[in-house]
């Protein structure tokens, strides 16, 4: 053989390595079945399917950290376990997180794993970047988050229906007497019985304050801030100028009176298609379980856990009758939007 033609051979055979590569995956699988990449340990019904989650487990992670950090996050100590199990029916997911101090002292994730079920198509383009945005928010701030905005800034990373969804359900539910009062909802560590507003109302006021007010980073010194002054009048102002946390509700509901632009160009009100993410969350885990993604037949409206209604502070948009004596509960806040800017079913 000829220097030519071997020299051709291996360029060759180095050409075809390379691109052998550069679509093999990230990691390697253990002898129990599941695949190992740098931060994950995934299992799933097949050797394939734990490959392409494992490998997307870890484009979601660098994306999301690069999207709310401006740069990747360090490796884990060690790997996040991933299950993902396929259904036709349900879709959601649950990451649970142990917290504690790191060597410094700082608060810190010391453990986490991951559990998401549902279609595949659904589980790769929502479910996983909502999961994995959950894990940058946890670094971020080394500790459990306020639901509204852990739930909200992770409903951003899914895919444009879910998002269309989650704003047309908010002003159904704030329509219904649903919302929850800025001034309980911003410090609130629990979810409330009324779970979907978390999603729906927390995702809005994500997205009004993001892409309207200054970006991810801003937002996150705002939710540092308020965490750890809990003082959110101080830090709504501080941060974004509002005179008060009231004074951002009525903004935030002004800007609620448009109808999404989506609606205006399509002419309709209800998407179709996909799946809606629930809440379920103690102080160390979050759960997603999931229903139709098409607005649903709301309810009768849940008590409003917020401030008292009956006072004259509250924002101008908000009519509200008197509070309930009798249990000191008060009534659900009254019609925010006007009719003809509300979606119907």
């Amino acid at each position: 053989m000829t220097l030519r033609r071997l020299v051709g051979l291996f360029a060759f055979t180095a050409l075809l390595l390379s691109s052998q590569l550069a679509f093999a995956g990230e990691g390697e699988f253990d002898r129990d079945g599941s695949y190992k990449t740098t931060n994950f340990r995934t299992t799933a019904p097949n050797r394939e399917m734990a490959e392409k989650f494992g490998d997307m487990a870890e484009h979601f992670r660098r994306e999301k950290a690069r999207e709310w950090l401006g740069e990747e996050m360090p490796n884990w100590g060690q790997r996040c376990p991933l299950k993902v199990e396929i259904r036709m029916k349900d879709t959601g997911g649950a990451t649970t997180f142990t917290f504690g101090s790191n060597g410094n002292g700082r608060p810190a994730v010391l453990s986490q794993q991951m559990h998401i079920f549902g279609e595949q198509k659904q589980l790769l383009e929502s479910v996983l970047p909502h999961e994995v945005t959950h894990t940058v928010l946890a670094y971020y701030f080394g500790q459990a988050v306020p639901r509204w905005a852990d739930e909200g800034g992770s409903v951003l990373s899914e895919n444009e229906n879910e998002c269309f969804t989650h704003d047309i359900r908010c002003r159904e539910l704030l329509n219904s007497g649903r919302g929850i009062r800025l001034r309980m909802l911003l410090g609130m560590m629990t979810y409330p019985k009324d779970m979907i507003v978390v999603y729906a109302q927390g995702y809005s006021i994500c997205d009004y304050l993001i892409n309207q007010h200054g970006g991810r980073a801003k937002f996150l010194k705002f939710v540092r801030a308020g965490m750890n002054s809990k003082n959110w009048e101080a830090a709504v102002h501080d941060s974004y100028g509002f005179e008060s946390v009231d004074d951002l509700e009525e903004k935030w509901i002004e800007s609620l009176r448009t109808p999404p632009q989506r609606v205006a160009k399509a002419k309709t009100n209800t998407p179709t298609g996909g799946t809606t993410a629930l809440a379920s969350r103690s102080s160390s885990s979050e759960v997603r379980m999931s229903g139709l993604s098409a607005v649903p037949k709301l309810e009768a409206p849940a008590v409003v856990r917020g401030v008292a209604p009956d006072r004259d502070e509250r924002p101008r948009q908000l009519e509200a009758k008197p509070a309930n004596r009798n249990n000191d509960q008060p009534p659900p806040i009254a019609l925010l939007l006007p009719p003809e800017h509300t979606p119907r079913r």
